[in-house]
Protein backbone atom coordinates (compact mmCIF):
# COMPACT_ATOMS: atom_id res chain seq x y z
CA UNK A 1 0.00 0.00 0.00
CA UNK A 2 2.63 2.42 0.69
CA UNK A 3 4.40 1.52 -2.78
CA UNK A 4 0.87 2.56 -4.28
CA UNK A 5 1.03 5.52 -2.36
CA UNK A 6 4.12 7.06 -2.97
CA UNK A 7 3.47 6.16 -6.59
CA UNK A 8 0.33 7.97 -6.55
CA UNK A 9 2.00 11.11 -4.82
CA UNK A 10 4.70 11.30 -7.01
CA UNK A 11 2.24 11.13 -10.20
CA UNK A 12 0.18 13.79 -8.35
CA UNK A 13 3.33 16.29 -7.88
CA UNK A 14 4.31 15.80 -11.87
CA UNK A 15 0.99 16.31 -12.73
CA UNK A 16 1.04 19.90 -10.38
CA UNK A 17 4.32 20.85 -11.31
CA UNK A 18 3.32 20.73 -15.27
CA UNK A 19 0.23 22.67 -14.70
CA UNK A 20 2.40 25.10 -13.07
CA UNK A 21 4.62 25.86 -15.73
CA UNK A 22 1.58 26.14 -18.32
CA UNK A 23 -0.18 28.29 -16.34
CA UNK A 24 3.30 30.34 -15.78
CA UNK A 25 3.77 30.53 -19.65
CA UNK A 26 3.66 33.50 -21.43
CA UNK A 27 0.64 33.74 -23.62
CA UNK A 28 2.79 35.57 -26.06
CA UNK A 29 5.83 37.27 -27.10
CA UNK A 30 7.09 40.58 -29.40
CA UNK A 31 9.22 42.88 -30.61
CA UNK A 32 9.18 46.19 -32.58
CA UNK A 33 11.33 47.88 -34.88
CA UNK A 34 12.25 51.03 -36.85
CA UNK A 35 13.66 51.52 -40.29
CA UNK A 36 13.35 54.68 -42.10
CA UNK A 37 9.57 55.65 -42.71
CA UNK A 38 8.53 51.76 -41.46
CA UNK A 39 7.54 50.26 -37.96
CA UNK A 40 6.77 46.90 -37.29
CA UNK A 41 5.24 44.63 -34.85
CA UNK A 42 5.71 41.43 -34.97
CA UNK A 43 3.69 39.17 -31.99
CA UNK A 44 3.74 35.64 -31.53
CA UNK A 45 1.24 33.57 -29.93
CA UNK A 46 1.90 30.51 -27.09
CA UNK A 47 2.06 28.07 -30.64
CA UNK A 48 4.11 29.55 -32.22
CA UNK A 49 1.33 31.32 -34.63
CA UNK A 50 2.95 34.90 -35.68
CA UNK A 51 1.65 38.41 -36.76
CA UNK A 52 3.30 40.96 -38.40
CA UNK A 53 1.96 44.49 -38.23
CA UNK A 54 3.92 46.85 -40.53
CA UNK A 55 3.13 50.69 -41.26
CA UNK A 56 4.82 52.91 -43.75
CA UNK A 57 5.47 56.26 -44.50
CA UNK A 58 5.32 55.67 -48.28
CA UNK A 59 2.23 54.08 -50.12
CA UNK A 60 1.42 50.43 -50.04
CA UNK A 61 0.94 49.44 -53.26
CA UNK A 62 -0.47 45.86 -54.82
CA UNK A 63 2.65 44.92 -56.16
CA UNK A 64 4.64 45.98 -53.20
CA UNK A 65 2.29 44.13 -51.03
CA UNK A 66 2.51 41.15 -53.10
CA UNK A 67 6.45 41.06 -53.08
CA UNK A 68 7.02 41.79 -49.13
CA UNK A 69 4.65 38.85 -48.35
CA UNK A 70 6.54 36.40 -50.83
CA UNK A 71 9.99 37.06 -48.93
CA UNK A 72 8.55 36.82 -45.76
CA UNK A 73 6.68 33.50 -46.89
CA UNK A 74 10.26 32.27 -48.12
CA UNK A 75 12.55 33.34 -45.45
CA UNK A 76 9.58 32.82 -41.94
CA UNK A 77 6.99 30.45 -43.73
CA UNK A 78 4.56 32.85 -42.51
CA UNK A 79 1.49 33.12 -45.05
CA UNK A 80 -0.44 36.10 -46.25
CA UNK A 81 -2.95 36.71 -44.03
CA UNK A 82 -0.04 36.94 -41.28
CA UNK A 83 1.45 40.03 -42.47
CA UNK A 84 -0.58 43.05 -43.16
CA UNK A 85 1.04 46.38 -44.66
CA UNK A 86 -0.73 49.95 -43.94
CA UNK A 87 0.19 53.29 -45.19
CA UNK A 88 -0.04 55.37 -42.41
CA UNK A 89 -2.19 57.93 -44.07
CA UNK A 90 0.55 60.79 -43.89
CA UNK A 91 3.73 61.20 -45.66
CA UNK A 92 4.64 60.26 -48.88
CA UNK A 93 8.28 59.08 -48.94
CA UNK A 94 9.89 56.78 -51.82
CA UNK A 95 9.07 53.43 -51.84
CA UNK A 96 11.17 51.34 -49.95
CA UNK A 97 10.48 47.25 -49.88
CA UNK A 98 14.05 46.80 -48.34
CA UNK A 99 13.25 49.12 -45.48
CA UNK A 100 10.32 47.06 -44.43
CA UNK A 101 12.06 43.66 -44.78
CA UNK A 102 15.00 44.62 -42.72
CA UNK A 103 12.31 45.85 -39.98
CA UNK A 104 10.53 42.58 -40.33
CA UNK A 105 13.53 40.95 -40.10
CA UNK A 106 14.76 42.98 -37.35
CA UNK A 107 11.36 42.52 -35.12
CA UNK A 108 10.35 38.66 -36.10
CA UNK A 109 14.42 38.05 -34.46
CA UNK A 110 14.21 40.12 -31.61
CA UNK A 111 10.77 38.74 -29.72
CA UNK A 112 11.09 38.10 -25.98
CA UNK A 113 7.87 37.63 -23.57
CA UNK A 114 5.11 40.49 -23.84
CA UNK A 115 1.85 41.37 -22.65
CA UNK A 116 -0.82 41.81 -24.95
CA UNK A 117 -4.52 44.07 -23.45
CA UNK A 118 -7.09 45.86 -25.04
CA UNK A 119 -8.99 48.48 -23.90
CA UNK A 120 -9.94 51.46 -24.69
CA UNK A 121 -10.74 50.12 -28.36
CA UNK A 122 -7.07 50.24 -28.66
CA UNK A 123 -4.86 47.00 -28.37
CA UNK A 124 -1.80 47.38 -26.18
CA UNK A 125 1.92 45.47 -25.96
CA UNK A 126 4.21 45.83 -23.26
CA UNK A 127 7.43 43.78 -22.46
CA UNK A 128 9.45 43.16 -19.57
CA UNK A 129 8.47 45.23 -16.86
CA UNK A 130 5.72 47.03 -18.03
CA UNK A 131 7.41 49.09 -20.53
CA UNK A 132 5.39 50.04 -23.61
CA UNK A 133 6.49 48.52 -27.09
CA UNK A 134 3.74 49.04 -29.49
CA UNK A 135 -0.12 50.63 -29.40
CA UNK A 136 -3.15 49.95 -32.39
CA UNK A 137 -5.39 52.75 -31.75
CA UNK A 138 -9.30 51.95 -32.74
CA UNK A 139 -8.42 53.48 -36.32
CA UNK A 140 -4.91 51.27 -36.92
CA UNK A 141 -2.32 53.72 -36.28
CA UNK A 142 0.51 52.21 -34.92
CA UNK A 143 2.32 53.68 -32.34
CA UNK A 144 5.14 52.97 -29.62
CA UNK A 145 4.94 55.81 -27.59
CA UNK A 146 1.91 55.06 -25.22
CA UNK A 147 0.06 51.81 -24.04
CA UNK A 148 -3.50 52.50 -22.64
CA UNK A 149 -4.52 50.01 -19.79
CA UNK A 150 -7.16 47.63 -20.79
CA UNK A 151 -7.57 43.72 -19.79
CA UNK A 152 -5.41 41.09 -20.63
CA UNK A 153 -5.87 38.99 -24.20
CA UNK A 154 -5.40 35.53 -24.28
CA UNK A 155 -5.37 32.54 -27.08
CA UNK A 156 -4.74 32.06 -30.09
CA UNK A 157 -3.38 34.21 -33.40
CA UNK A 158 -5.83 33.80 -36.49
CA UNK A 159 -5.40 35.45 -39.57
CA UNK A 160 -7.64 35.44 -42.81
CA UNK A 161 -6.98 37.03 -46.44
CA UNK A 162 -9.45 37.06 -49.87
CA UNK A 163 -8.77 38.80 -52.63
CA UNK A 164 -12.34 40.59 -54.09
CA UNK A 165 -13.31 41.27 -57.30
CA UNK A 166 -16.11 43.24 -57.55
CA UNK A 167 -19.19 42.05 -59.44
CA UNK A 168 -19.45 44.81 -61.77
CA UNK A 169 -15.67 44.27 -63.06
CA UNK A 170 -17.32 41.10 -64.51
CA UNK A 171 -18.37 43.46 -67.30
CA UNK A 172 -14.99 44.68 -68.19
CA UNK A 173 -13.35 41.32 -69.49
CA UNK A 174 -12.93 43.08 -72.83
CA UNK A 175 -10.74 46.01 -71.24
CA UNK A 176 -7.42 45.97 -69.04
CA UNK A 177 -7.70 43.28 -66.19
CA UNK A 178 -10.43 44.00 -63.04
CA UNK A 179 -9.29 45.18 -60.54
CA UNK A 180 -8.87 43.00 -56.89
CA UNK A 181 -8.98 43.86 -53.60
CA UNK A 182 -7.57 42.46 -50.06
CA UNK A 183 -9.66 42.07 -47.08
CA UNK A 184 -7.68 41.10 -44.11
CA UNK A 185 -8.43 40.02 -40.62
CA UNK A 186 -5.69 39.44 -37.89
CA UNK A 187 -7.55 38.39 -34.15
CA UNK A 188 -5.60 38.43 -31.04
CA UNK A 189 -7.48 35.73 -28.59
CA UNK A 190 -11.42 36.02 -28.90
CA UNK A 191 -10.80 39.60 -27.55
CA UNK A 192 -9.81 41.82 -30.41
CA UNK A 193 -9.50 41.53 -34.39
CA UNK A 194 -7.89 43.82 -36.58
CA UNK A 195 -9.68 44.26 -40.03
CA UNK A 196 -7.86 45.47 -42.93
CA UNK A 197 -9.26 47.05 -46.09
CA UNK A 198 -7.71 48.68 -48.95
CA UNK A 199 -7.49 52.88 -49.36
CA UNK A 200 -9.61 55.26 -47.79
CA UNK A 201 -12.24 53.04 -46.77
CA UNK A 202 -15.01 52.93 -44.13
CA UNK A 203 -16.47 49.73 -41.95
CA UNK A 204 -19.45 47.87 -43.98
CA UNK A 205 -22.32 48.53 -42.97
CA UNK A 206 -23.79 45.91 -40.81
CA UNK A 207 -20.55 44.68 -38.95
CA UNK A 208 -20.39 44.59 -35.03
CA UNK A 209 -17.73 47.52 -34.23
CA UNK A 210 -17.35 45.37 -30.52
CA UNK A 211 -13.61 44.42 -30.49
CA UNK A 212 -13.02 45.58 -33.80
CA UNK A 213 -9.38 47.66 -34.77
CA UNK A 214 -10.32 49.27 -38.24
CA UNK A 215 -7.02 49.94 -40.46
CA UNK A 216 -7.94 51.22 -43.86
CA UNK A 217 -5.29 51.93 -46.49
CA UNK A 218 -3.81 48.73 -45.89
CA UNK A 219 -2.55 46.34 -48.76
CA UNK A 220 -3.57 48.43 -51.68
CA UNK A 221 -4.06 51.84 -52.43
CA UNK A 222 -7.18 51.64 -53.90
CA UNK A 223 -10.42 51.28 -52.21
CA UNK A 224 -12.56 48.92 -52.69
CA UNK A 225 -16.77 49.48 -53.17
CA UNK A 226 -18.76 49.11 -50.95
CA UNK A 227 -20.47 45.75 -53.28
CA UNK A 228 -21.79 42.91 -51.89
CA UNK A 229 -18.74 41.19 -52.75
CA UNK A 230 -17.00 42.94 -50.68
CA UNK A 231 -19.33 42.78 -48.00
CA UNK A 232 -19.50 39.03 -48.18
CA UNK A 233 -15.63 38.84 -48.31
CA UNK A 234 -15.68 41.19 -44.98
CA UNK A 235 -17.86 38.36 -43.11
CA UNK A 236 -16.46 35.83 -44.18
CA UNK A 237 -12.59 36.64 -42.99
CA UNK A 238 -14.02 37.83 -39.66
CA UNK A 239 -15.82 34.62 -39.81
CA UNK A 240 -12.94 32.62 -39.81
CA UNK A 241 -10.89 33.83 -37.26
CA UNK A 242 -13.67 35.10 -34.22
Amino acid sequence: MRKRSSRRLAGSIVIELALTLCAGAAEFRAATATVGGVRVLAVEDAKGRRAVYAQTEFHVTQSLADFVSAQVLREYGMDRAQVLLRWSGIGARPSRPEDLLTAIATAVGSMAEADVRYGHRSLSVTGAGGACLASLSPDGALGFEHCPEGEPVTGAIRAAFQMVEPAHALQQRDGPLPRTYPVQAMAFGKQVTILALSGEAAVPPGINPRGLIFAPFSNQESAAPQDARVRAAVQSVLARVR
